[in-house]
């Protein structure tokens, strides 16, 4: 077995790496892009909201959603039509990635699990990684982009936990600006005095 100098700050480095990789689908669809690390971030809050909801293993669903997508450092993002051409060895990539770290066993198996999506941490991860894509397709739609509606009415129905879907439904029925609504009328108020 090859020894490897440094492997935390090795592993860190290549995670630093998902802050430079785009997410491909975006280009498709001609909008603006979105990084992976930033991806992995809104699927893990997410990640964290409904294992409060489903009462799961919250350590075991946030190291999914964190990682689930690390394998791109080695095998890229890949959008659903080239999906169609190629195949990417993902186990392959992981084991490569997390073999050498300390922690790399925990992780490589929690990966393998989310693969699967047989448990309920795993089908929760899936979700959550759908909820992300639905949140930045519905501001797109909001922003007037006629394509992206079509790929936000398709993927809602790929949420099945009851909720992923109560929580798909008040993203739908919120306007991606609404967050900051009262603190715009205070200062509306304010501008006019």
């Amino acid at each position: 077995m090859k020894s490897y100098k440094n492997p935390l700050a090795n592993f860190l480095f290549e995670t630093q790496v998902l802050k430079r990789l785009r997410r491909t689908g975006w280009q498709i669809l001609g909008v603006e892009d979105e990084s992976i690390s930033e991806h992995l971030y809104l699927t893990t809050v997410i990640a964290f909201i409904l294992a409060k909801q489903l009462h799961v293993n919250m350590e075991k669903a946030l190291v999914m959603s964190l990682f689930h997508d690390t394998h791109e450092t080695r095998v890229g993002d890949v959008d659903k039509i080239a999906l169609g051409y190629i195949k990417r060895d993902i186990s392959k990539a992981n084991k490569d990635i997390f073999q050498h770290l300390p922690f790399g066993g925990e992780v490589l198996s929690i990966l393998g699990e989310y693969e699967k999506k047989k448990s309920l941490e795993a089908r929760l991860v899936y979700e959550a990684n759908v909820i992300a894509l639905i949140i930045q397709l519905k501001t797109f739609v909001d922003r007037g982009n006629p394509h992206a509606k079509e790929w936000l009415t398709a993927n809602k129905e790929r949420v099945k936990l009851k909720e992923s879907k109560m929580l798909v439904e008040e993203i739908m029925n919120t306007d991606s600006q609404d967050f900051w609504k009262d603190i715009r009328n205070k200062l509306h108020t304010k501008f006019k005095s």
